[in-house]
């Protein structure tokens, strides 16, 4: 029989400021990628829910909370965070874990923002099945609830043109999407964490 995850450490009231500062710093990055792509040079056609997947990010990304990996977690292969986040949720969808995608920033003394996936608790933290070392500094992104779309081939949903592509014209399927971490905007943080038990 599995052991239920650990979880450990949650934003509060008193916040992390270490945390919001590295996550603050990450959404920099993705509003300045966004702005990229508003020039003229950029076409999309005015039908598509989104210009590229910064702006999905920014539209409908949450800041999850990283924790230390259990210590029974054998890390899974470099190189591979979409294959292995996905497999991981899979294996573990009995205990409520979801695939996760977007951008993460690494441990410190690499500090790099990259595309990356990492599963998430019920509670909204961070187990990252393929950073063996630590888990990164913030992960910002998308909780994926259905896993129909969860990539178990190794290909990202942001980063793999044939998932992405429909994404970007038609948005996500209702309910595909869950609602766990915590909102990108100062302003929603901040009401987050009036609602937050504890």
């Amino acid at each position: 029989m599995r052991q239920p995850l650990a979880t450990t450490r949650k934003v509060t009231a008193s916040g992390d400021q270490a945390l919001i500062a590295a996550e603050d710093g990450l959404i920099a990055h993705l509003r300045q990628h966004a702005e990229l792509v508003e020039g003229p040079d950029y076409r999309v056609p005015d039908d598509w829910t989104y210009r590229s997947t910064f702006h999905l990010l920014l539209a409908l990304g949450r800041r999850f909370t990283p924790t230390p990996r259990p210590d029974d977690l054998i890390g899974m292969p470099d190189k591979d965070c979409y294959g292995n986040s996905a497999q991981y949720a899979q294996a573990h969808r009995d205990e409520g874990l979801l695939y996760a995608e977007g951008f993460a920033l690494t441990h410190n003394g690499v500090d790099w923002y990259l595309p990356h996936a990492w599963v998430v608790r019920p509670d909204g933290t961070v187990l990252d099945p393929t950073w063996d070392d630590e888990p990164g500094q913030a992960y910002v992104g998308i909780a994926v609830a259905d896993s129909r779309l969860w990539p178990l081939d190794g290909r990202g949903l942001l980063d793999d043109f044939k998932r992405t592509l429909p994404l970007l014209r038609d948005g996500f399927p209702c309910g595909a999407l869950a609602d766990l971490g915590r909102p990108l905007s100062v302003e929603g943080h901040a009401e987050a964490l009036r609602h937050a038990p504890g």
